[in-house]
Parts: C-alpha cells; sequence; structure tokens
C-alpha cells in the first residue's frame, strides 16, 4: 500500500513525466533573456535616433556636397570650422554665453531659491513669477521679448523715454544683441534652476542651521561654510544641465536676432542649421555638429571627474 500511494501521487521515479514542467533554457531561467527583451525598446531606440545620427554626422563631416554627390575631402570642413572668421565669432560667442549661463545658472538659482524659501507670508505670489517661465515654450517667451525689445513700442524703451534717457535698438545693437538672448534665457531658465535649489534647501537639516544662526554666524558666512557644501549634489546636477541647455539653445535666435546683426548673437546650433539647410554646406554643418558632441563629452568627463569628488551626499 505505501509503494502504491507513493506511485499514484508520483513521488517516485515511475511518476507520468506529463506531470512534470518542462525544462527551460538556461539563460531564460536566469532571467538574462527576458531583461534584454524589455530593454530591447530602449535599445532600438537609442541606436535609431542617436547612435545612427552620430555615425552619420560622423562620417557626413569628412564630405562636401559637389553637385548632386558628395565628395570625400578629408578634414578641410574642420580646418573651415577652426579658421573661417564667421565659425571664430560663432564659436566666441557659444563659449560666452555657455559660461555665463553655468555661472548665473548656479550663483543666480541659490540666491533666488534661499529667497524663496523664507518663511514669509503669501511666499507663493513671490514665487509664482519665478516658477510660471518653467512651462513656457521658448518660442512664446522670446516673442513676448520680442515686444519689450521693440525699439518703438517696446516697455524698456518706454522706460529710458520716460526717465528721459536715449533709447536704444536693443536687438539691432552688435554689443547688446547677444546679451539679449542671454537675459531671455536666463529669464526663462533661472525660475528651473531655483526649483531644484529649492527642494535641496527644504530637506537641509534644521538643526544645524539654528545652531549656526544661535552661535551667531553671518548669513554670508552660513551660505560659503553650510548651505553651500550640504547642496553640492544639487550643484553638480544644476551645472550639467545648464551647459547642455546653454548650448541647444536655437529658438530664440530664429525670434528674435537670426544671428544678427553682423553675427554678433548668432550661436553655434543656428550656425549648424545655417550651414546646413541655409547653405547646404552638410560638410562643414556636420563638423561643428561633430565639434559640439566633443565639447559636451569633455565638459561632462571634466564634471565627472572634478565636481563628482568635490560632492558632499551626507
Amino acid at each position: 500500500m505505501p509503494d502504491q500511494f507513493h506511485t499514484q501521487n508520483g513521488g517516485g521515479e515511475s511518476g507520468p513525466r506529463s506531470a512534470r514542467a518542462p525544462a527551460l533554457p538556461a539563460i531564460l531561467q536566469s532571467g538574462g533573456a527576458v531583461a534584454y527583451l524589455f530593454l530591447l525598446p530602449s535599445l532600438v531606440f537609442l541606436a535609431v535616433f542617436t547612435l545612427w545620427p552620430i555615425i552619420s554626422a560622423i562620417v557626413t563631416s569628412f564630405h562636401a556636397r559637389r553637385g548632386r554627390s558628395q565628395v570625400f575631402v578629408g578634414l578641410q570642413n574642420y580646418e573651415r570650422v577652426f579658421s573661417d572668421p564667421l565659425s571664430q565669432q560663432v564659436i566666441q560667442n557659444t563659449a560666452a554665453y555657455v559660461t555665463a549661463g553655468l555661472l548665473l545658472s548656479v550663483i543666480g538659482g541659490l540666491l533666488l531659491a534661499i529667497l524663496m524659501n523664507q518663511g514669509l507670508r503669501n511666499i507663493g505670489f513671490f514665487r509664482f513669477p519665478f516658477l510660471a517661465t518653467i512651462g513656457l515654450p521658448m518660442v512664446s517667451v522670446a516673442s513676448i521679448w520680442l515686444f519689450l525689445y521693440s525699439p518703438r513700442v517696446g516697455l524698456f524703451n518706454e522706460i529710458l523715454g520716460g526717465l528721459g534717457l536715449p533709447r536704444s535698438n536693443w536687438l539691432s545693437d552688435p554689443d547688446l544683441a547677444l546679451s539679449g538672448l542671454f537675459v531671455v534665457y536666463m529669464w526663462k531658465q533661472i525660475g528651473y534652476f531655483a526649483l531644484f535649489y529649492l527642494a535641496a534647501l527644504q530637506s537641509l537639516p534644521g538643526d544645524v542651521l539654528e545652531a549656526a544662526t544661535l552661535d551667531g554666524v553671518t548669513f554670508w558666512q552660513k551660505l560659503r561654510h553650510i548651505i553651500w557644501p550640504l547642496v553640492s549634489p544639487t550643484t553638480y546636477f544644476v551645472s550639467t544641465i545648464a551647459v547642455l541647455n546653454s548650448l541647444q539653445q536655437v529658438d530664440h535666435v530664429f525670434v528674435l536676432t537670426q544671428g544678427g546683426p553682423n553675427n554678433a548673437s548668432n550661436l553655434a546650433l543656428y550656425y549648424v542649421y545655417e550651414q546646413g539647410f541655409k547653405w547646404f554646406n552638410t560638410g562643414v554643418a556636420a563638423a561643428m555638429t561633430v565639434v559640439l558632441l566633443a565639447v559636451l563629452l569633455t565638459m561632462a568627463m571634466l564634471q565627472f571627474v572634478y565636481l563628482e569628488r568635490r560632492v558632499h551626499y551626507q
């Protein structure tokens, strides 16, 4: 009886094989294939829309259009990028734009966040004008500022005229055009960067700040020795995003200046558009794209090597 019972319940070797689960391959048992199947859509998207355009740009940068055909020209396009006066001015404009954007994004964003973090009554009304710009498209923002910069009916010139000061053609002055673009960019982005710093400030340990206040520490000492080290992870993130955003700005250039006057406000991405789609110099446009990509990778590595080691996560 025990043997019969044992056999009927399939506990021994003589049990029916149909009751056994089919054996799976080792790769499926480990979950590796399933993981790659879940990653497959993202990998395909990355390959089609990121890796392939990069490879195509690198290949195109070594060619020039001759009629309807592409001719291999070696490094001539790169030589033009670094030797042509127009491209040199574009590089200088972009470098100044990115540097100013990085400094003001970090410093201005932190100071604005400190102001917004004050426990004042109706502080939400103070935060709203700066945070409301986050959701606005850059084209809409540029259209607003195009009216503000208007030499005839613009708000700025009306204020100058009311004060008895000479009016200015803000976007047509070679000395002011790039600064005018930068003001528009910072007006839109400063609230975005301040939002991250505001979240970081509100997560700081309150007892440390209260102890510093009781010990008579001044605001600037508290900012330098307590707040700044504690928000260093946010600073690392903001600085990275600020560099990427400033290098990718092109919408407000289309609306406000179109790179003028005399290319005084021309930035790298707008230069790529002009070369590739306006003058059909696809090789030069691709070479500038590769240079921008190299700059982005270099700055990302420098930030990772130097800033990441100075970040305090505790």
